[in-house]
Parts: C-alpha cells; structure tokens; sequence
C-alpha cells in the first residue's frame, strides 16, 4: 500500500508540474507573439506614413491611392493641436491567437501632414486621395482615408467632375448600392450627410462654402475642407483645421519677411499690413471661424497682384 501510494504520489506530482510547465509554455508563448504583434503592428505604421507622402497632392489638383492589408486591420487616429500638432498613428492587425485585435501598436506621430479620418477606420482596403489647402496661398496638402463605400446624390457638376478626373473608386455619384454612406447635396431621402452651400459672394460654386451636417454634427467648411468634413469625425476634423490655420498664420510669417524684400527692391505689393492683420486672425482661429475666414482669403487673393505678388 505504502508503494502504491507513493507511485501515484510520483504521478501525480509529474501531471501537476507538466501541466504548470505547459501553462508556463503557453503563456510564454502567447506573450512572445504579443510582442511580435505589437512591433509588427507598429512597422506597418511607420510604412503607412511612408506610403502617404506620395498621395500628397504637390503641384497637382489631387491625387488617389490604394492601401489593401491582408487581413482585417485597424487603423487609429488621433491628433493633436499643440503648436503646429500632430496625427498620431497607430495600428491593429487581426489576430488568432487570444483576443481578437488586443492592444495596437506604437504610434507613429506624423507632423508635416493632415490626416482626415474617422479616429478607428476598419477594414482590409483603404482608400486615400489628397487635395490642397489654399487660404488663399498654398498651406499644404489634406489627405483623406476611409475604408466606407460614399454614393454623392444632387452633386454640383464641379464635384462631380473632379471626382471622376481623380477616379476615387468607392465614391459613386448618384448610382447609389445598398450599404453606400449617402451624401446629398442640398435636401435628400435617405441621407447619412447632408451638405448645404452658403457661398454668396465671389464664388464659383453656391458649395464653395458651407456646412456639412453628420451623425448629429455641423462642421463648418471653405473648398476642398468640404471632403474633410465628409470623411472625418469632428473632433478629428477641427483639430486638423486648427492646425491647418496655425500653418497658414506661420506662413503669412514668412510672407511678411519677403514683402520686405521686394519693397526695398521697389516692387510693392500694398498687402504687408493685410498679411500682419491676416497673421493674427488665423493663428488663434478654429473651424467655426472658417466661413468668416475664406471671404478675406478670397479678396486677399484678389489683391495679390501678378507683377510684385506674393505667392
């Protein structure tokens, strides 16, 4: 009895130990692919920031690209508007093993752009397309990111132009599928947004300015802003105006300095005082203020002469 006993003492004691060696092995395990998704996911960031500079609009009116993942992927943006801010981007792959997407990976802060998104986008393709912010000079590119399928309906013939001449291929205009996020220019059935021109003076188009309204929110906004509205979230989209203007004061910065210069070279440009006065609006001013804004871009622009301009 005394050896059966310690027989079954023996095996029980090598099933405990094996069984707290294999959780021991599992855990190790688990964890060690953890950390391999954390640094994978937080390489495929950096690449995502890498491959948006040459979705930057530069001397063209727009341009579009393509990102596609192999599995389900979750892309998150926050930004920051301290100083001239920052999107900070981070990434969450899919994965098989514990939970289903777990922690995301280290984020990538990106300074020289304005990233418009909603703050978690989720999918396997992205599409991305830029266009430039001019107020009234050039500030810098906005770039655009959505996994979402948009069908605009009543678009003025100017967008829906330009959305055919960039061939962004999840935005249809009028020919609506089910599952589309319905944008509608003006009053609609079924609208998800609504956008409402409220250009009166000096425009081109009635929607060179106005309002976007979505998921209960109005976001004030002047040219291509009108895509930032539609494509990001509101705190997302103010904080990337706000940026945009702080650029845009900083620049007026430099514009002064070469005012100076072309005076003492005798080309005025009768637009220093204007530009100091410009400087100051826009440094402390927000997307409510954009509207206000773009009427003083636009007669600034007016004025900007051909012979002695200043951009």
């Amino acid at each position: 009895m005394s050896k059966r006993g310690e027989f079954n003492f023996v095996w029980l004691f090598a099933i405990i130990a094996g069984g707290a060696i294999l959780i021991l092995a599992v855990y190790g395990a688990f964890k060690f692919s953890e950390t391999q998704k954390y640094e994978g996911d937080t390489e495929i960031a950096k690449s995502l920031a890498t491959l948006t500079d040459p979705m930057q609009a530069g001397f063209a009116e727009g341009s579009y690209g393509k990102i596609l993942f192999n599995q389900e992927t979750r892309i998150r943006n926050i930004c920051f508007e301290e100083g001239l801010g920052k999107n900070d981007i981070s990434i969450s792959t899919e994965s098989g093993v514990g939970e289903r997407w777990g922690e995301y990976g280290g984020a990538i802060s990106v300074h020289n752009k304005y990233i418009f998104s909603d703050g978690i986008n989720q999918g396997k393709e992205f599409y991305v397309f830029s266009k430039p912010f001019e107020f009234p000079y050039k500030v810098s590119d906005m770039i655009f990111l959505t996994e979402k399928e948009y069908c605009f309906t009543n678009a003025p013939k100017e967008i829906s132009e330009e959305v055919s001449l960039l061939k962004i291929p999840n935005i249809r205009i009028d020919n609506c599928s089910e599952g589309d996020t319905i944008v509608c220019f003006g009053l609609g059935k079924n609208c998800d947004i609504n956008v409402y021109g409220a250009c009166m003076e000096n425009c081109n188009s009635v929607y060179d300015e106005g309002t976007v309204e979505k998921n209960g929110e109005v976001m004030k906004y002047a040219g291509n802003l009108l895509y930032g509205a539609i494509f990001s979230e509101k705190e997302i989209y103010g904080c990337n105006v706000k940026r945009l203007l702080q650029r845009t004061g900083k620049i007026a910065e430099l514009l002064n300095e070469k005012a100076d210069l072309m005076n003492a070279r005798d080309c005025s440009t009768n637009l220093q005082v204007d530009i100091n006065v410009w400087r100051g609006l826009t440094q402390n001013a927000t997307a409510e203020d954009i509207i206000s804004l773009n009427q003083i871009a636009k007669n600034l622009n007016r004025r900007n002469v051909e012979q002695c301009s200043l951009w």
